[in-house]
């Protein structure tokens, strides 16, 4: 079974903002992606409970008519509420990380990203592939996962890049990472960050 990890659109605000929706562009981006997908055949649409995701996921869910399943395990790896200084500053240092040296806290989400994404994918889909729209690190973990790479960014993801995993009993096996081709070179958004809004 193959799960197909969508970074979603670009946010219409940054840090300040707790869970902003979409930029115009993030709507425009999250429509091409759906058009994109239509060659698959999903049984799933799980979709991170965050706002830009459910907004990503929107156009997604029409597309094949699936109901999204809201899934917190596929939400931001750190908490929206935190204040955005203490966000920002910690966001960079953590990016340019690798998970052996994190906190047992941040092991523990990593953990149960996997865990997640594994018992999606290992025959939890109902016979179809599965569509995840999530964010930058938690797409990033599963990638991580597949190529036994320790560092939190492994691969750069720009808004709605497409990653694609095969699932094969409790492994991971990375197909593509972060595709943006179905996007024009102007619509590729958000490569550099994970924070929303961001370039």
């Amino acid at each position: 079974m193959t799960l197909y990890l969508i970074r979603h659109g670009l946010a219409a605000a940054g840090l300040d903002d707790l869970d902003p929706g979409l930029a115009p562009l993030g709507h425009e981006q999250a429509a091409i992606t759906a058009r994109a997908l239509r060659r698959l055949t999903p049984s799933r649409l799980v979709v991170s409970p965050l706002r830009r995701t459910r907004e990503t996921a929107d156009p997604i869910a029409a597309a094949f008519g699936l109901e999204p399943e809201i899934r917190e395990e596929v939400a931001e790896v750190f908490d929206p509420s935190l204040p955005p200084e203490e966000r920002k500053a910690i966001i960079g240092p953590f990016m340019d990380g690798v998970w052996s040296e994190q906190n047992e806290t941040l092991q523990a989400w990593r953990r149960r990203v996997v865990e997640t994404l594994v018992d999606i994918g290992d025959g939890g889909g109902g016979g179809g592939d599965v569509i995840v729209v999530s964010h930058y690190i938690a797409i990033c973990v599963a990638i991580g996962e597949a190529t036994r790479n320790d560092r939190v960014v492994p691969v750069k993801l720009g808004n709605t890049s497409i990653t694609s995993i095969d699932v094969v009993g409790e492994k991971m096996m990375l197909v593509g990472a972060g595709s943006t081709e179905h996007l024009a070179d102007e619509q590729v958004t958000g490569v550099a960050t994970a924070l929303p809004g961001g370039p």
